[in-house]
């Protein structure tokens, strides 16, 4: 068993690509001395995580509600997001964080200013910085990180964030960016609120963020699978798996030329630092 202990900050053990061989896939993460946060991306999808953590002792979960499943109904995205409901879950002792939630402003539906595909664009928009608003309340409220999604949002997301961090004199929680794929500029902005930023196989497929991986503090970063996706190299053409973040951390270790112990101890110190729930 190896002696350092990575933390998978993201994986989605609920896909229906691993219903056959879930027992195998856990086992062979254990093997590799990786333990696993599985993020939900609605209130079922959560209900499962939970499910999931309770069956396997180096499993947490992660409770949330993704922005693309966010459309232009406010009542419909009232019903869907009991807020009610969430925090009810998130009592549950291996529920370690909040997410995932965020801004996804990248498919949204284009059109002329005033066009009805401009006005449904910015009506899920609204929608989608509400649910977010909930969570950062639960989080503050229940002191659980959160597992934050950005894409092409990222401007927006910061100033939401800066705003909250003004108004609450600072988060209980914090948490992180994930998958992050934003710019040096944001990714300083995301530290300064005291959230790190998260790498996944990504960047084993050559340049990917390489300058700023390279000046990020240590400290500020973590490491996720995202499976299925999202499959490091050698294994690109296989689904992924938790297990495979070990090649995430020696990509990371290679890119800042340090070794591979350095990165993996201070890859589980920082994840141990967000989710203070998990007991290693």
């Amino acid at each position: 068993m190896p002696t350092t202990c990575l933390i998978d900050t993201h994986a989605h053990l609920d896909d229906s690509v691993y219903k056959q061989d879930l027992d195998i896939v856990i086992r062979q993460a254990v093997n590799e001395g990786v333990w696993i946060i599985t993020v939900g991306n609605d209130y079922e999808t959560s209900i499962q995580a939970v499910k999931i953590a309770e069956k396997y002792p180096n499993v947490y979960a992660s409770i949330g509600f993704h922005p693309l499943k966010i459309g232009g109904t406010l009542q419909a995205e009232d019903k869907l997001v009991d807020v009610g409901r969430y925090i009810e879950l998130a009592r549950h002792p291996k529920v370690v964080a909040l997410g995932e939630t965020g801004l996804d402003f990248h498919d949204l539906p284009q059109g002329r200013k005033k066009s009805n595909e401009y006005q449904l664009a910015e009506r899920i928009k609204d929608n989608q910085r509400k649910v977010f608003a909930w969570f950062l309340e639960m989080s503050r409220e229940l002191r659980l990180p959160l597992l934050l999604h950005c894409r092409d949002a990222h401007d927006e997301m910061l100033k939401l964030l800066e705003t909250w961090d003004r108004a609450t004199s600072g988060f209980d929680a914090r948490g992180v960016i994930h998958c992050f794929s934003g710019n040096w500029k944001q990714a300083r902005r995301y530290f300064n609120l005291d959230f790190m930023i998260s790498v996944t196989g990504i960047i084993s497929h050559g340049g990917y963020q390489g300058e700023l991986l390279k000046k990020a503090p240590l400290s500020r970063l973590l490491a996720e699978s995202d499976c299925p996706y999202s499959t490091p190299t050698p294994w690109s053409i296989r689904r992924n798996e938790p297990a495979y973040i070990k090649q995430v951390a020696a990509n990371l270790a290679s890119l800042r030329k340090i070794s591979v112990i350095e990165v993996e101890q201070q890859l589980s110190a920082n994840a141990k630092k967000v989710f203070k729930r998990i007991k290693v």
